[in-house]
């Protein structure tokens, strides 16, 4: 459920900036392997792309994540909890 909330949290974060459809140059070059790995397919700056990596918010890297909280895409609580819970994750996993 926690996750499901975070997720939606990031969603509205990555939606709500949508209309701008202007990425940050910081923001391009910070989530630039992470767009390789799963959206590469996809015009940078389009509603697609942003779904795209909205759908894998929990599989963004560190640097992403903090550079969309820098450019206000999402925010430092969004990414708190995403990180806190990945933790959590990997220590069941082990």
């Amino acid at each position: 459920m926690n996750r499901l909330l975070m997720i939606a949290s990031l969603a509205v974060g990555l939606t709500a900036t949508a209309a701008l459809a202007e990425v940050n140059q910081a923001v391009k070059d910070a989530c630039r392997d992470d767009y390789h790995k799963h959206c590469d397919k996809l015009e940078v700056g389009s509603p697609e792309l942003r779904t795209c990596m909205k759908s894998k918010a929990t599989e963004l890297s560190q640097g992403c994540l903090e550079a969309l909280v820098n450019n206000k895409e999402v925010t430092q609580e969004d990414v708190d909890a995403y990180v806190k819970e990945m933790e959590e994750k990997a220590k069941a996993q082990k």
